[in-house]
């Protein structure tokens, strides 16, 4: 696995190869501009000079022109020393070398055509001018003298672009450490380094503290969801076991009948709160239609009816408009479930009315309100934990209230949201 690079080997890496690409581009630039130049020049100067040539009574086959240009009529007055090809074409400057002789001197040669004796014939104009090669030489000297002022401009830049490279990801760095401190199970949030704080660093840091207090809320959830459902399924299992001990003790079939029903009773709420726990990890299917009418609720009640047999509570159902939903019969019956058993619990005298509209199900109280309620061991929140879970999957919502009566108002409200309908 390759090694991973930091932030200042990258910017090294990067401003490395840049800089290197602008050199190498400006130096191929410049000699090939000096180049051309010296061509360009060499060949005006040769067409001069083939014009006074054309001028001349030809009479030599070499004829001197200037101090630095000579003329050879015919190739094979040419010296040997100069490798001019038969193939060179007419009026063209063309850049040849001196066997011999150190490569850095060159010379140009243009072929051009002439009358001798009343005849055609070819004659090699041959220039050693040492201009282009002194003038070469101080360009490359210049242009070395900028290369060199160049790279200690880019040494400079480098210098200030690490400085800048480390004073945007030092933050970061800092960010990274805060981390790496933390304590397993430690999801409080980070603060945000004052070094090189900028807007990205600060989205990034409420993101990350965003994403912990989430974790932290689901593993809170799932440690109460935990308790709730062991608590959920040990009760049925408790009633089981109480009326089988008590069948031991009577053969009275009205006895025997009643402890029947409360232990038929106890496996289909073991079985409802098993079906309902599986559903909120997977994803759900439509169910078909069902209304949430009077009788749903009464059955329902008649689940609870012995948390308050025993006390002067009054138990009101009013059905304004029944909702149909499209959810799951069971999940629903245990998030209303939770609350009216929450109500009968807690509730010693007065009233439990439960309301249902066509986008909200009320259940108002009369019992020892909120604030004892979340004092007590056993209170709202223990219940609310899957019965929010529940609402949320549905896209609903749990508010709970105290009341003119100094007891508790729960609502679910969003009846109308995931494919409930109004009947």
């Amino acid at each position: 696995m390759s090694k991973i690079k930091s932030a200042k080997q990258l910017t090294f890496s990067y401003f490395s190869g840049v800089a290197f690409a602008i050199i190498a581009i400006h130096f191929s630039v410049f000699e090939s501009t000096v180049e051309n130049l010296e061509h360009f020049t060499a060949q005006y100067r040769l067409e001069q000079i083939a014009q006074n040539l054309e001028k001349r009574d030809i009479t030599q086959s070499v004829i001197p022109l200037d101090s630095f240009s000579v003329a050879y009529v015919g190739l094979k007055n040419v010296p040997e020393t100069l490798t001019v090809s038969p193939d060179l074409p007419l009026n063209q400057a063309f850049e040849i070398y001196k066997e011999g002789v150190d490569r850095e001197t060159d010379y140009f040669v243009m072929r051009v055509a002439i009358e001798q004796d009343g005849q055609a014939v070819d004659a090699y104009i041959v220039n050693s001018d040492p201009v282009f090669e002194l003038g070469e030489e101080q360009a490359l000297k210049s242009q070395t003298n900028q290369i060199f002022l160049s790279l200690a401009l880019l040494f400079l830049s480098l210098l200030v672009v690490l400085r800048i490279s480390e004073r945007l990801t030092s933050p970061f760095a800092a960010l990274v450490t805060q981390l790496k401190q933390k304590n397993k199970g430690d999801l409080s949030p980070l603060t945000v380094p004052e070094t090189g704080k900028t807007v990205e660093l600060v989205s990034l840091t409420d993101s990350i503290n965003d994403y912990q207090a989430q974790i932290g809320g689901m593993l809170e959830r799932e440690r109460a969801f935990n308790r709730f459902a062991s608590h959920e399924l040990r009760t049925p299992l408790m009633v089981m076991k109480g009326s089988l001990t008590l069948l031991e003790h009577s053969n009275d079939p009205a006895f025997v009948e009643k402890q029947r029903v409360r232990m038929s009773s106890a496996v289909d709420a073991m079985q409802d709160y098993v079906e309902a726990l599986l559903s909120l990890t997977r994803e759900e299917e439509r169910t078909p239609p069902w209304s949430l009418d009077e009788q749903q609720l009464t059955t329902l009640i008649a689940h609870f009816n012995e948390l308050v047999e025993d006390k002067p509570v009054e138990v009101k159902v009013s059905v304004e408009s029944a909702p149909e939903l499209e959810v799951s019969m069971k999940a629903v019956g245990i998030l209303i479930g939770n609350l009216i058993k929450n109500a009968f619990t807690y509730t010693d005298q007065g009233h439990v009315t439960i309301t249902v509209t066509r986008e909200a199900v009320t259940i108002e109280d009369t019992g020892i309100g909120l604030d004892q309620n979340r004092a007590s061991n056993h209170g709202y929140g223990l219940g609310l934990v899957i019965a929010n879970d529940i609402a949320r999957k549905y896209g609903w919502r749990i508010d709970l209230n105290t009341n003119a009566f100094d007891g508790c108002t729960a609502t679910i409200t969003g009846l109308n949201n995931k494919g409930i309908k109004e009947v």
